[in-house]
């Protein structure tokens, strides 16, 4: 327990209890846990025992000998255990001599101009540089030249693992006064009097919507961009009506170059992923970054929320 009072003043547990809860909490059993750390499995009890003391709260529902995570367990586990894995993969990457400066990580032109101002903060706080590849270019990931990437809709090829983020709701916005003179509309059944600004793919956004709304398109002008960047910017100048969605949007709103013409949001189903390659050795750092984007996105998702004044909903 001596380690346990030095570890309060801390304000951390034990990295060796973080460890042996991860492994119990993921199914190993505690004397294979015991095996492999050279402990009893009382040892391992003791300082599972230890931990939840430490945090004040039960990890385990215990019966008899048997253990069975709780919900506040699984939401440390799912907490604890990328930094868990980052750490092992450092720590192998430095023994083997293969430890990467920069996490390259590719996206598209417009993620990569949200994320930019972000990065100089994760950098401070893990000592990991990240470079940024605006491609959509799966081989660069399959090849190695990146170790991550941040992709929306679209089917993961062979040996890509994609991992849920985010399936963003969409709002109509435009600018305050479009270019005709014409002010924003107010009511989703105007929508089809003004052009559409749409992204190239997926190409039915706007077919979503209206369906979901339950409105007429038919006769609306259709202006289509190669990135939702371009897009923005078009309705920013007064072309047109976009569909706004975080993370992307949030900067034209938060300046007023883009207001919502009608406050009507629906998950259209596009979403953006996770990407990395199954039989590539990952980054140290990648895990962390991905729980620290993760942290970003759900920032973005409720500043877009606050905005907008939208009730919450599931995303």
């Amino acid at each position: 327990m001596q380690a346990y009072r030095r570890a309060m003043l801390r304000k951390a547990p034990p990295l060796e209890s973080v460890e042996i809860f991860v492994a119990a909490a993921q199914g190993e059993s505690l004397r294979a846990v015991g095996r492999r750390l050279a402990l009893s499995p009382s040892a391992v009890s003791r300082r599972i025992s230890a931990l939840e003391q430490f945090l004040g709260a039960r990890l385990f529902d215990r019966a008899g000998q048997s253990l069975a995570l709780n919900a506040t367990g699984a939401r440390y586990l799912d907490d604890v255990a990328p930094a868990i894995r980052s750490i092992r993969n450092a720590t192998e990457a430095v023994r083997s001599g293969t430890v990467t400066a920069s996490l390259r990580v590719a996206t598209s032109h417009s993620l990569a101009g949200w994320l930019m101002p972000f990065l100089p903060a994760f950098q401070q706080r893990t000592g990991v540089p990240v470079e940024l590849a605006a491609t959509r270019d799966v081989q660069t990931l399959a090849s190695g030249e990146v170790h991550l990437a941040i992709w929306g809709d679209g089917a993961a090829p062979a040996g890509i693992e994609a991992t849920h983020l985010l399936t963003p709701e969409a709002v109509p916005a435009c600018a305050p006064r479009l270019v005709d003179g014409r002010s924003a509309p107010r009511a989703g059944t105007e929508l089809a009097d003004f052009p559409l600004l749409s992204v190239r793919a997926p190409s039915d956004l706007w077919d979503r919507w209206f369906a979901m709304a339950r409105c007429d398109r038919r006769g609306a002008t259709m202006l289509r961009f190669d990135t939702q960047q371009l897009a923005y910017e078009a309705a920013a100048a007064g072309t047109g009506i976009v569909l706004a969605v975080p993370p992307v949007s949030n900067g034209f709103l938060a300046e007023g170059r883009l207001t919502v013409c009608a406050p009507r949001a629906f998950p259209l189903g596009a979403q953006y992923r996770l990407h990395r390659a199954r039989d590539r050795p990952q980054h140290p750092a990648a895990d962390i970054f991905e729980t620290w984007l993760r942290g970003r996105i759900d920032r973005s998702v409720e500043e877009f929320r606050n905005m907008l004044a939208l009730p919450a909903s599931s995303f």
